[in-house]
């Protein structure tokens, strides 16, 4: 390794980090330039194709943010609830888009927070100490780097439905991680929200802080603001961030390498989490919205998918310490080979629900702390890495519903390590080969990363979200009742038609036939919505049914009129009838009802209505 204050090396890698961070603004913003040079006249573009509904979470906070609120509210349901939640991100970006807008703040600060990472971690491989070589191909493939899901790609989904028989039987006919969880891979975080790069760049600037605290407290004070503000805005990642940092701490003190004044140091930044986590367990407990929220299950995928969607890091970083030369670090490759192995055939391909125990992810977990300590050599740096790479493996299957949130970043870990491998590799190949070899296998693990980008110009020019039932653009009509019901000022409930997803083959979706609006709603104007989510609001499938009978016209009147007078709706979006022929009966009638009785048009449009209800006044209208 070269001195980590080579003035030369930190030169070449600092400004190999600022070429590449340049790229991946461009490579992030490019859908979304092509997105907005696309919107139609008159209709509106909300900046993204992944995750719609995810995005108007977000934009649901920065609207009250813009209103002055610090404290938010769960806009996607009309249950009532303390209004307790503080995210200090949405609460900065909202105050932004005071000035450029909503849509505006979160393009801007995805872009600057994806130039913002990939500086970061250029520096924190300056730390570290890395080759100029080794640390450009960690940074590369840090960010671009994925697996093998390009053999199994799919547009929507999680199902392989066009791979290959004999792999699909592999992944119990699932496509690996690559394919579509996106927080776990850098680049498809740059292209899905600021949310995930924040995250990122709080990880490696806690970590780089914990790093540097070996010889000052001065790198204290970043490190524990970091953490307590990772904590706020995205606590899985405190979490999977404690794992590390504790393993790693574990193989460190095994090795005599850490002092104890390193260690008082890294303890002081861990309690800067407190406050954060203090405040998340009071809302926890006061909140019914927030613990609905809390239990909503996000179980995470069989090992294989996530294997197969880190492979090719997989095998070079495995090869890393293959190579190594000491005894201990070639067990401990061996072993962590094992591991995953065990890890394979104990979370098999096609599981629903949660696969490990407490007991069992603890045993787990033990061999991890041992692997690290077995590795622990000259070489701390090397040794943080691993305990990230593997940590992150077993906390997938953390005995808790939440278990697939602990993703992020998976793929930075061991992409680094399979820089160490593909330079102990090609260390005595001459440059211009060893450059060649490091392309050729680029191309082969950034390959989903392409897709990835394809799949959202392909989403653009479809209209379609990858939620299948929310559009990319929004209408004149769309339009206009967003501006009208954002100007109404205070509570509103809005009642709208959940999304008709217009399947086109039995693996893909065209432009919805009627696009959700319910969480555009929320984001965009602030309403409160009766089912607006499917994890934001409690009960979301029975809601949501519900709602859809609504708008029927075989539904009973006293029907809707109790859902009324149940959410005390102020509006209903009445998708026109005459607009929407092709949701009809065998008979040719419409199935959609008329709700113009229940309340006064204030907008009339060809595609939308917007009804202000007429509604006597209920119990809850009455107390307010």
């Amino acid at each position: 390794m070269t001195d980590q204050r080579d003035p030369t090396t930190s030169a070449q890698i600092e400004r190999f980090s600022r070429y590449l961070a340049l790229a991946a603004v461009f490579l992030a913003g490019l859908p979304t330039l092509v997105g907005l040079i696309s919107t139609p006249p008159g209709s509106t573009y909300l900046g993204h194709q992944l995750n719609l509904d995810d995005q108007m979470v977000y934009a649901a906070w920065m609207h009250q943010a813009m209103s002055g609120r610090v404290l938010f509210e769960n806009l996607f349901t009309t249950d009532a609830q303390p209004s307790l939640t503080f995210h200090l991100l949405f609460l900065l970006m909202g105050w932004l888009a005071k000035v450029i807008g909503i849509v505006g703040s979160m393009i801007l600060t995805r872009l600057v927070l994806t130039y913002g990472f990939v500086r970061l971690f250029g520096k924190f491989l300056v730390e570290l100490g890395l080759p100029v070589f080794t640390a450009k191909f960690a940074i590369t493939m840090a960010c671009f780097g994925g697996g093998v899901g390009y053999l199994m790609w799919e547009r929507f989904g999680e199902a392989a439905r066009h791979a290959p028989a004999w792999l699909a039987a592999i992944t119990g006919g699932r496509a690996p991680i690559d394919v579509w969880q996106p927080e776990a891979f850098v680049y498809p975080s740059m292209l899905t929200n600021a949310l995930f790069m924040a995250s990122l760049c709080l990880i490696v600037v806690v970590l780089r802080q914990v790093w540097r605290a070996r010889e000052s407290w001065s790198a204290v004070p970043l490190g524990a603001i970091a953490y307590c503000a990772l904590m706020n805005i995205h606590s899985y990642d405190a979490l999977l961030l404690f794992m590390v940092v504790a393993v790693w701490l574990a193989g460190l003190l095994a090795a005599k390498q850490a002092t104890l004044a390193w260690f008082a140091r890294i303890a002081v930044i861990g309690l800067g989490a407190v406050p954060a986590a203090g405040w998340f367990l009071y809302v926890l407990a006061r909140d019914p919205v927030f613990q609905a929220r809390a239990a909503t299950p996000t179980f995470s995928p069989s090992f294989a998918q996530v294997a197969l969607g880190l492979l090719p890091s997989i095998v070079l970083a495995v090869v890393s310490l293959l190579v190594t030369k000491t005894g201990k670090g070639r067990i401990a490759g061996v072993i962590s080979v094992v591991l995953m192995v065990v890890l394979w055939v104990a979370l098999p391909g096609g599981t629903e629900a949660m696969q490990l125990d407490p007991v069992t992810w603890a045993v787990f977990f033990a061999a991890v702390v041992g692997t690290v300590v077995l590795a622990v050599g000259q070489d701390p740096a090397k040794t943080m890495l691993l305990s990230w790479a593997l940590v992150a493996m077993v906390a997938l299957y953390f005995p808790a519903m939440f278990q697939r949130k602990l993703s992020m970043g998976l793929i930075v870990p061991w992409a680094t390590l399979a820089a160490f491998g593909l330079a102990s590799v090609i260390e005595r190949v001459d440059r211009s080969a060893r450059n060649m070899v490091a392309a050729l296998g680029l191309v082969v693990a950034c390959a989903s990363s392409i897709l990835w980008l394809q799949r959202e110009i392909s989403f653009l020019r479809d209209d379609v979200s990858r939620t299948s039932v929310h559009s990319v653009y929004y209408s004149r009509d769309a339009t206009r009742i967003l501006a009208r019901l954002s100007a109404v000022p205070g509570r509103k409930v809005v009642l709208a038609m959940p999304g008709v997803a217009n399947a086109d083959g039995p693996a893909d979706f065209g432009r919805p036939i009627i696009t959700d609006l319910n969480p555009v709603l929320s984001g965009m104007a602030g309403a409160t919505t009766f089912a607006g989510h499917w994890s934001e609001t409690p009960h979301y499938s029975k809601r949501r049914n519900r709602l859809t009978a609504f708008f029927l016209a075989q539904t009973p009147v006293q029907d809707q009129e109790a859902l009324l007078a149940e959410t005390g709706a102020d509006y209903i979006v009445q998708p026109n009838p005459d607009a929407f022929r092709s949701v009809e009966s065998k008979d040719g009638a419409s199935l959609l009802a008329d709700l113009s009785r229940f309340g006064t048009k204030v907008y009339d449009g060809s595609q939308l209505w917007l009804i202000q209800v007429r509604q006597p006044p209920t119990p809850a209208r009455q107390a307010e």
